[in-house]
C-alpha cells in the first residue's frame, strides 16, 4: 500500500494518470456511418506511432521531473536542520548545493541516482527492482527524441530480448525504427507509476 507523503509524488501520479486517460482516449479509433472515413481517434499509422512516442517520451520526463523535485526539496529540508555554522561555511555549503542540484536540471541521471543513493540514503538502482526495466525505457525515450525514434546502441543494448523476437538474428546489429505497440506503451505508464509508488514508500520508511 502505497503512503503518500510528498507533493511531488502526488503530482507525478496526477501526471501520470492524466496521461494514461489521454493515451486510451485518444487511441480508440471509432468509425462513423461512412465505411471509408473515420469519425475520431488515430486516423492513420503514422498518428498512432507519433502518440506511443509522445507518450513514452511523456512518462521518462515525469520520472526524471519527479526525482528531481523531490531530491531538491529533501536536500533543502536536511540543511535547514543542520546546526547554525560560521558564514564561511554555510556559504561553501550553499555553494556545493547549488552545484550538485542545479546540474540536474540538465538531465544528468547517473548524477542524480547518485545524489539519491550517496545523500539521501536511498539506492534506486540497487533496491528497487523495476531499475532495469525503467532505464530501458529512458533508452526507448532517447532514440525517440534524439534520433527520429530509429534504434540506438543503447536501446539495443537494453532491449535485446525484444529484438530477438522481433527476429533480428543479432539484436547488437539491428538497425531501423523502434518497435513499438500499444502493449510497450501501456508496460512504460504502468512502469512509471510502479516507480512513483515505490519511492513514496522509500522515502516513508528511510
Amino acid at each position: 500500500m502505497t503512503t503518500l507523503l510528498t507533493v511531488e509524488g502526488e503530482e507525478a501520479l496526477r501526471r501520470l494518470n492524466g496521461l494514461n486517460a489521454f493515451y486510451m482516449s485518444s487511441s480508440t479509433t471509432q468509425v462513423d456511418a461512412r465505411p471509408d472515413r473515420l469519425a475520431s481517434g488515430i486516423r492513420t499509422s503514422s498518428a498512432r506511432r507519433t502518440l506511443q512516442e509522445t507518450v513514452i517520451v511523456r512518462c521518462v520526463t515525469v520520472i526524471e521531473a519527479y526525482l528531481t523535485d523531490l531530491a531538491r526539496r529533501l536536500v533543502d529540508d536536511r540543511l535547514e536542520r543542520l546546526p547554525p555554522a560560521d558564514p564561511a561555511l554555510a556559504s561553501l555549503v550553499e555553494h556545493l548545493r547549488d552545484s550538485r542540484i542545479g546540474g540536474l536540471d540538465q538531465g544528468r541521471w547517473d548524477e542524480l541516482i547518485s545524489l539519491w543513493s550517496a545523500g539521501l540514503g536511498i539506492a534506486i538502482n540497487q533496491r528497487y527492482s523495476g531499475y532495469t526495466k525503467l532505464v530501458a525505457l529512458r533508452a526507448a525515450r532517447h532514440a525517440i527524441a534524439h534520433r527520429y525514434g530509429d534504434m540506438t546502441d543503447a536501446y539495443r543494448k537494453h532491449h535485446r530480448q525484444r529484438l530477438t523476437k522481433e527476429g533480428f538474428r543479432d539484436p547488437l546489429l539491428a538497425r531501423g525504427p523502434l518497435p513499438l505497440t500499444e502493449t510497450d506503451v501501456l508496460a512504460g505508464l504502468s512502469l512509471s507509476l510502479s516507480t512513483v509508488r515505490w519511492l513514496e514508500n522509500a522515502v516513508a520508511t528511510s
